[in-house]
């Protein structure tokens, strides 16, 4: 018998990208975000690093835009253990990663399954570390104790999507917004981190609406939104900070359509007080532009 408790994710440990253009994504992600390039080790696309670990963003050239896979870190080898176990007994369909796979990522074992909207998922141990992180930009500090950032895919079968999040991978409901008639966005956490996964049901499809990058202060935020400012990248929303997990930021069009929130001050949960809320809307100030309509239209094609 196993339940949710099996599974103690620690939250993302890296996200593989698709962009049509990968030269286009490395110089936003380098000039603008402050990530660090390497080259991934099979030669496939490019790696960016944000902190000691080898790498927290892969590239690879392809369509349509959105997420190719996200990776859930686990503690040790018998944390992965009891993870597979439980994603054996309640999803029954796990693959295990093959050398190529695994050289690939650069982590010591892996495996890989299918959430609803197609996208893979993949649970995993044993990163590798590297030490040295240096921005391109110069003092860039990003804050990835919790795993690196959060994202929010669009779905359209929202709760296949809830029962995949939260009876197979152990995710908690931390909050809601209900956005309007059959609309809501359902904020999902596996750490201390409000939300790792924001759930989005604005429209019958599914797809790519943001990939959240938390950095240490105000200041870095503000030199973020400077520098997309002077490269005449598109604000999608415009400085702001959210009602439910506090985080100030703001939203911008990355060159694969999707975008990337830039914020900090996220606020973390404690588990023995932490109440599940509802919300009406979505901001205490700001974020003008973050819509419905605009993160349907911000989607495109579908993930998969």
């Amino acid at each position: 018998m196993t339940g949710s408790h099996d599974m103690h994710l620690l939250g993302i440990g890296y996200i593989g990208l698709a962009v049509p253009d990968v030269r286009a994504w490395t110089e936003f992600a380098t000039s603008v975000v402050g990530l660090a390039p390497v080259a991934t080790p099979a030669g496939d696309g490019v790696h960016l690093r944000a902190d000691d670990r080898s790498w927290r963003i892969a590239l690879h050239e392809a369509s349509p835009a959105g997420i190719a896979y996200v990776g859930y870190e686990v503690a040790d080898e018998a944390a992965f253990a009891r993870a597979v176990a439980h994603v054996d007994a309640t999803h029954g369909e796990v693959c295990h990663a093959g050398a190529d796979d695994l050289a690939a990522r650069q982590v010591r074992d892996m495996v890989h399954l299918q959430d609803p909207s197609g996208l893979r998922v993949e649970i995993f141990w044993g990163p590798y570390v590297t030490g040295g992180f240096c921005s391109p930009v110069g003092a860039s500090a990003f804050v990835t104790r919790h795993g690196f950032g959060h994202f929010a895919p669009l779905v359209s079968d929202l709760p296949a999507a809830m029962d995949f999040y939260q009876r197979v991978l152990g995710m908690r409901l931390s909050d809601y917004i209900d956005i309007g008639p059959g609309m809501s966005v359902q904020f999902l956490r596996c750490t201390p981190r409000h939300h790792t996964v924001a759930l989005t049901a604005v429209a019958p499809i599914n797809g790519l609406h943001h990939v959240a990058i938390e950095v240490s202060d105000i200041d870095q935020v503000g030199y973020a939104l400077e520098r997309a400012t002077r490269a005449g990248i598109t604000i999608t929303a415009s400085l702001g900070r959210h009602k439910n997990d506090h985080m100030l930021s703001f939203y911008m069009r990355s060159p694969a359509g999707f975008e990337i929130e830039i914020g900090c001050g996220a606020r973390l949960v404690d588990e023995a007080t932490w109440v599940t809320n509802r919300f009406g809307e979505g901001d205490l100030w700001g974020h003008h532009g973050l819509t419905a309509e605009a993160m349907t239209e911000s989607v495109g094609p579908t993930i998969r």
